[in-house]
């Protein structure tokens, strides 16, 4: 077990024995149309005071085949600290952790949120965040003794800005949400051998007491190399207890 899946193990143990209000469950399946791509993640969080904690579990198929032949995609560890200025905006600080087998990404980044006084249930935000890429490693064929084989090639560590836009608009039971990314890679080629990209994300969420079913829809890219982008379709559900 490496050293994030130790400190994930502990987090998921403080969570499920910590006696609070706000901690939820969440369930999230993608399929991304072009590239014909499966994904499942199990997301655990939690509110402690000003603090938010949670932890990710990302699984995927072999080939990225419909639970087939499931396999470890990935953890991620969030951390983070809000901080409500005034009846409008709140400021929330954070540094996620995401482990994979290429490695592991420190996230660290600042978010400010303003809510409307004149327009009840929308908000919107703006983040930045730093993704810092370490002991980066990807998947090579090489040459065997028995003909060409799977192998790994160490890459130098990768360092990239993100900044994100968000309008949120809660109506009844009903959530819907808009998110824009921009990417900016520091030295390598992230979309159409370019070192920018860019991602769109709508969503639709219904609260029916302590579950809540959602679907989203992304535009993504499908490879540092080429143009081409595809559809990322999402469904998911929410239990909060």
């Amino acid at each position: 077990m490496n050293k994030l899946s130790k400190v994930s193990v502990a987090v998921a143990t403080l969570l499920a024995t910590t006696a609070v209000s706000a901690a939820s469950l969440d369930v999230r399946h993608e399929f991304k149309s072009h590239t014909d791509q499966h994904a499942t993640r199990v997301k655990l969080g939690d509110s402690i005071g000003n603090f938010l904690v949670d932890i990710e579990a990302k699984f995927k198929g072999e080939d990225g085949k419909f639970m087939e032949d499931l396999k470890n995609n990935g953890w991620e560890l969030g951390l983070n600290y809000r901080h409500k200025l005034n009846d409008n905006w709140t400021m929330t600080y954070g540094m996620p952790i995401e482990a994979r087998e290429g490695g592991i990404t420190y996230k660290p980044q600042v978010r400010a949120t303003y809510s409307f006084d004149s327009i009840d249930g929308l908000s919107l935000s703006a983040r930045y965040r730093y993704d810092m890429r370490q002991n980066t490693s990807k998947t090579v064929i090489v040459e065997g003794e028995d003909g060409p084989e799977f192998g790994t090639e160490n890459v130098s560590n990768q360092r990239r800005h993100r900044i994100t836009g968000n309008v949120n608009y809660a109506m009844d039971a009903w959530r819907f949400g808009f998110e824009a990314n921009w990417y900016k890679a520091d030295g390598y080629n992230i979309y159409d051998n370019d070192d920018t990209n860019y991602e769109l994300n709508t969503s639709v969420r219904y609260v029916m007491g302590q579950w809540a079913p959602y679907v989203e829809f992304g535009d993504v890219s499908t490879s540092s190399e080429k143009s081409t982008r595809e559809l990322r379709s999402r469904v998911g559900l929410t239990y909060s207890f």
